[in-house]
């Protein structure tokens, strides 16, 4: 019975250290757990305060101007304006301005803009670019100097004949130039009186050869012209006023692009 009593102990001793040992791995593998949380988390925070402290630098530095060392200098500039969608011309002009150059006695801010360049000289195909261009100190501007004014655009004046169903007024603006109605009037009344001498003048102007000379009496405010491409000659003779603005379909009208001295009848 006392053998038997002793074995029951060992059993129980063998068991509450099996169990006591078992409970101090445990407590072991949780506090391993919650220290490698911490380490994570503060990764994780040092890994957040780096990016923010790089994004406040890049900030900084996008805020920063760029500068350069620079210098004034006189020399020639290019003015360069669009007299038409996508082309462009352009004048030289004496000027004063600050350039970036290496070893520079100024400080120079660089500063980013937009104007015209050149992509065809040959045709003056143009587009709008980004420019970078370096602005004097305030110690130490130069001379101002004026914008030059571009030369007027006159154009091409002179008598033309518009394609069938163009008005004068498109016509003349495809040329530079604008619709003179009184002289285009002038024209068909000098036709409706003579008629032969409007063959003379649209062989003498466009060496157009009229077939006929005619009449339109549906065709007041576009005369004169011609039927179609290859057609009579036509006039008014109850026309009042020519219509710079008016086309017909059928009419290839005879437009005065100009001043009357550029739109000579005879």
């Amino acid at each position: 019975l006392f053998v038997a009593a002793g074995r029951q102990e060992k059993q129980n001793l063998r068991r509450r250290s099996s169990r006591l040992i078992q409970a101090n791995r445990k407590k072991r593998i949780t506090m391993a757990k919650s220290v490698l949380i911490a380490i994570c988390s503060m990764a994780v925070l040092f890994v957040a305060v780096a990016a923010q402290k790089m994004a406040l630098e890049e900030k900084e530095s996008t805020n920063s101007p760029t500068t350069c060392a620079c210098e004034a200098q006189k020399g020639t500039c290019q003015y360069i304006f669009e007299t038409e969608p996508g082309f462009c011309k352009w004048e030289f002009f004496d000027c004063e301005k600050c350039v970036c150059v290496e070893g520079g006695s100024m400080t120079c801010v660089v500063s980013t803009g937009a104007g015209f360049a050149l992509t065809d000289p040959g045709t003056g195909a143009c587009e709008i670019q980004k420019t970078l261009y370096a602005e004097c100190p305030s110690e130490m501007k130069p001379t101002p100097t004026p914008t030059p004014t571009p030369t007027p655009n006159l154009g091409n004046p002179g008598w033309y004949l518009a394609a069938l169903g163009e008005s004068c007024d498109q016509k003349c603006s495809s040329v530079g130039s604008t619709c003179n109605a009184n002289q285009i009037q002038d024209l068909n009344s000098v036709a409706a009186g003579n008629p032969p001498s409007f063959d003379l003048f649209m062989a003498a102007t466009f060496s157009y050869i009229c077939p006929s000379v005619q009449t339109c009496a549906t065709c007041n405010g576009v005369m004169p012209g011609t039927e179609g491409s290859n057609g009579s000659c036509r006039y008014s003779t109850t026309q009042a006023v020519a219509d710079c603005a008016d086309s017909n379909l059928k009419i290839q009208r005879v437009c005065c692009c100009g001043d009357a001295s550029d739109c000579p009848i005879f």
